[in-house]
């Protein structure tokens, strides 16, 4: 998708026209006991997961790392 915007907005800045970018809706927050909602990420490998794929087969850990090391 980014791929697609970036000559559209390239054309766009060169013609001198303003650029307004959709807001992102922000998700609901998900309390306690609550289940996650449907997710894809790739591991460290490169390989894909799906939280519904996984679910119910073993736990399953998301880890978001802060800062640099």
């Amino acid at each position: 998708m980014i791929r697609r915007l970036v000559p559209l907005l390239l054309a766009a800045l060169a013609a001198g026209a303003p650029i307004a970018l959709p807001a992102a809706t922000p998700a609901a927050p998900v309390g306690v006991g609550d289940l996650a909602p449907d997710f894809t990420l790739a591991d460290q490998d490169g390989r894909r997961h799906t939280l519904s794929v996984e679910r119910g087969k073993r736990a399953v850990v998301l880890v978001f790392y802060r800062g640099h090391w």
